[in-house]
């Protein structure tokens, strides 16, 4: 373990130890019921010291049951609870401040009310999980649950549809209870009517294995939602049909089912349209279940720029889902997700990128690109759960299936270049999860995955711009990247315990089976690599109520070997290696946690960096790499945060520091000759370094709705860069601010706002700065509620640039009017008004600059039609 690696350990085991004095927290819980028996819910609990009444230091609704828990943290002797609701007298007990069990009882009340509006709370706790009101951030204009979760503070989604809460992606997204989704969630959050939603549960500290509560600490939220009464036993069928003009007819078409029952629930939808709305999204999966193969050559297409996708995306698409779920006894679930794609994208601009030489000089390369892309894509999951309080069984069979077509052609320098490539992708992914406990906290723990896939692609390219090297005017690449993976682990929950440490041994075996053969012409390569990865670990826990600390030490046998098939030559890497990790977290009280992370891991050797032969890239990019041998290299990374929530003000806020080192074997970069470039690779003892900061806040507002969110990131690093055959160092500093504002400042009037504004400069060693790129994004939209019922929509789009030669600013404007009639609901809408023809877009990466002019979708109108068919 390297010095620094030491040094990062021991200051976090200062702390650790530092905070071992700090005294717990008191947990009161308990039930409001009557005199008679009944139990109350939503009946407000407040905690205040015996000797200062008025100051509140703990406050929660009780639950459907009745019952309530808090967490106090307070050096007073006593407490006083205090119960009130709308349905009861107000009460008050007093109690010593330590923790244990205890009733409030009290008397119910009649209030004789004279025409008294009673407006629900729109955020309130109970003990661990947070429950937003949905009819409090809910506008006219909100098509989606997704679209109210945007509003609700403490919580984000990105483009790409996932949720976070305080800036942490969330684990699993039920309803009711129950995982309609398994990790394609995004189909629920876009799909799902916001009228059928009565709360939004975020739940914190959430452990979703009931076997592990209390021994394992979640540190990613979780969201519910639970549905409006009504809605259970009702099945749905909602169907959009529209039609418009945009330069060619346009259509826009859907249709989703729901059905939701306590011990089932069916969620079904059809998509389809050539209006630049991107269906690939919503299948979108958020469980962190990668793929093992990539594709080493490709067919280039023009990159996307920098706005958003709808305005850019000329498309054909269909998309069609299938999610059902089914109670399976007291504890089980059998869920069943299915879902197809298929897509058609045509892309076409011009553009002129400029890499920066070691020697001064430049290497610039225009390009004039027309491609066009169709992809199929579908997916298959069955999954078998079993979530009791003392046995955990989850068992899920995935199946992943996708065909990419591609060509294009490319006028380049004075080369006139047709390209065409293919890509077929088959994957069989099988995880199972076992966990068993007896009342003492004893017994064990089993996770296993088995990864079967393959990817065969090709890329043909006509003229040939390597005739140095390759015979012939045409070039054909042919690729076959397979891959065999299984990762397994055995552990026991507590084998040995002494007051509030525990100690948790395991066992590790993961195998990985890599193949590639490829062939050019004459040139080809046909290897393996193989990776063993065994070993024990430990790993030490410390818990009580305020503090949870682990330390994992695992001890590793590694071993690599690549088989050269074509040559019979067998290289093996073999060795032992730690690789520790430390968690510290801190829950100072219900508003404040804080949270410590380090680790030291080991990079292994890719197949894709370690053939010898020639593989054609892309069209103007030939690699192969001649360093030889199983190299690997470190990286440590550590990180500090801290996270604030203050229910009963609606406030939200946290700061993420994190640092990180890599210091890699071997160096890959790329050797430019005019249009064609080289893959290299070398050697290095260099080492990059990478450090960032983030500050994030979300206040929501009871007057007129309001929400503000803002963030502020700053990053700074220093790598090794090799070009040209020489290792450079290059250093680069990043800010960036976002925000986000809703407001209803009338009922007739919605208003959003979200905004980023990044600047970014990189240098050479020994050089002077590159200029700052400074880019900025406002988008602000207004719904008017006009009398009749006629809702009118107008969203501004704002670009900016200051690399963008000439006008730096630009603007798109839609507009949309819509009105509903008993069942139906009609939407006109017209994009992009002041009818823009391209954008340009310009980027600086590295030692790279690039500029691009993109065709935009032209000026479009779009009627369609909702309607309730049952």
């Amino acid at each position: 373990m390297s010095q620094h690696t030491k040094h990062i350990i021991s200051t976090l085991s200062v702390l650790f130890l530092f905070h071992l004095t700090t005294s717990a927290q008191s947990v009161i819980n308990g039930f409001v019921r009557l005199s008679e028996g009944d139990y109350m819910d939503f009946v407000s609990v407040i905690a205040s010291p015996a000797d200062s009444p008025p100051t509140i230091i703990g406050s929660t609704f009780t639950a459907d049951d009745g019952s309530f828990s808090l967490s106090i943290d307070s050096d007073c002797d006593s407490l006083i609870l205090k119960a009130s609701g709308m349905e009861i007298s107000p009460t008050t007990i007093k109690i010593p401040n330590r923790s244990g069990s205890y009733d409030i009882i009290v008397t119910e009340r009649t209030v004789e009310l004279k025409e008294v509006v009673v407006k629900a709370k729109k955020i309130y706790s109970q003990g661990d999980t947070i429950n937003y009101n949905v009819d409090s951030f809910l506008s006219q204009s909100d098509q989606s649950i997704a679209d109210v979760l945007k509003k609700m503070p403490g919580i984000s989604v990105s483009e790409s549809g996932q949720v976070s809460y305080q800036g942490k992606p969330i684990k699993n997204l039920y309803i009711e209870g129950l995982d309609l989704m398994k990790g394609h969630y995004g189909i629920a959050t876009n799909n799902i009517d916001p009228n059928n939603i009565a709360t939004v549960q975020v739940l914190e500290n959430h452990q979703d294995i009931k076997a592990l509560k209390g021994l394992r600490p979640e540190e990613q939220a979780s969201i519910n939602l639970r549905l409006k009464e009504g809605v259970n036993g009702v099945f749905n069928l909602i169907a959009t049909l529209g039609g418009g003009y945009g330069g060619e007819g346009l259509w826009n078409n859907s249709a989703i089912a729901t059905y939701f029952r306590r011990n089932s629930q069916f969620l079904a939808t059809y998509k389809g349209n050539n209006t630049g709305e991107d269906l690939s999204q919503e299948l979108y999966s958020f469980d962190n279940d990668r793929s093992r193969t990539r594709n080493i050559s490709s067919i280039t297409m023009p990159s996307a720029p920098g706005i958003d996708k709808r305005f850019y995306y000329f498309n054909r698409s269909h998309n069609a889902t299938f999610n059902n779920v089914y109670r399976v006894g007291k504890s089980g679930e059998f869920g069943i997700n299915a879902a197809y794609l298929n897509d058609r994208d045509t892309r076409r601009n011009y553009s002129a990128t400029t890499n920066y030489l070691p020697d001064g000089d430049l290497n610039r390369v225009d390009e004039l690109m027309d491609g066009k892309a169709r992809m199929q894509k579908a997916y298959g999951d069955l999954t078998y759960m079993n979530n009791g309080d003392e046995n955990y069984l989850k068992e899920q069979l995935k199946f992943d299936w996708s065909t990419t077509r591609a060509d294009s052609r490319i006028l380049a320098e004075s080369d006139d270049i047709t390209q065409a490539g293919k890509t077929d992708t088959y994957r069989l992914l099988n995880k199972l999860h076992l966990t068993r406990r007896n009342s003492a906290n004893r017994g064990f723990e089993i996770a296993s995955l088995v990864n079967l896939e393959k990817r065969p692609h090709s890329l043909s390219v006509s003229p040939n711009l390597f005739s140095n090297i390759v015979v012939g005017d045409m070039l054909h690449q042919s690729v076959d990247f397979r891959n065999l993976s299984t990762e397994n682990s055995a552990g026991l929950l507590s084998s040995f315990k002494i007051g509030n440490f525990t100690l948790h041994p395991s066992v590790i075996l993961n195998y990985h089976h890599n193949s590639l053969r490829s062939r050019l012409d004459a040139m080809c390569n046909d290897l393996s690599l193989d990776n063993l990865d065994t070993g024990i670990g430990a790993e030490a826990v410390f818990s009580i109520r305020k503090i949870h600390a682990s330390l994992y030490m695992p001890v590793k046998y590694r071993l690599f070997r690549l088989h050269n098939r074509l040559d019979g030559n067998i290289t093996d890497n073999k060795r032992f290696r730690m690789e520790p990790s430390f968690n510290f977290t801190y829950r100072i009280n219900n508003s404040h946690t804080l949270n410590a992370k380090a680790s030291l891991s080991y990079m292994t050797p890719s197949i894709e960096t370690l053939y010898s032969g020639y593989i054609l890239t892309s069209y103007r990019q030939l690699s192969a790499y001649d360093v030889a041998g199983l190299y690997e290299g470190y990286a440590q990374y550590c990180s500090l945060a801290y996270n604030y929530r203050n229910i009963l003000s609606m406030s939200f806020a946290g700061v993420d520091l994190s640092y990180s080192r890599q210091s890699p074997d071997v160096l890959y970069g790329s050797c430019y000759d005019g249009i064609v470039q080289r893959t290299i690779s070398r050697r290095t003892s260099e080492i990059g370094n990478m450090l960032s900061a983030k500050v994030h806040a979300s206040q929501g507002f009871d007057w007129r709705r309001l929400k503000i969110g803002a963030s502020v990131s700053y990053s700074r690093y220093d790598n090794p860069l090799l070009v040209q055959e020489e290792i450079l160092r290059y250093t680069g500093n990043s800010l960036a601010i976002e925000a986000d504002i809703s407001l209803t400042p009338f009922r007739w009037l919605a208003m959003s706002y979200q905004g980023n504004y990044s600047q970014s400069a990189t240098r050479q060693k020994g050089l002077e700065r590159f200029p700052w790129l400074r880019t900025v994004t406002n988008r602000g939209s207004l719904d008017f509620t006009i009398p009749g019922g006629v809702t009118l929509t107008t969203s501004l789009y704002h670009y900016y640039n200051n690399f963008n030669d000439g006008d730096k600013s630009f603007f798109l404007l839609n507009a949309e009017a819509g009105y509903s009639f008993r069942r139906f609901s009609f939407t006109l809408s017209c994009d992009n008004l002041l009818n823009r023809k391209s954008y340009i877009y310009s980027d600086l990466s590295a030692l790279t600059e690039s500029k691009a002019l993109y065709n935009i979708r032209p000026r479009s109108v779009l009627l369609k039609i909702r309607f309730r068919i049952l």
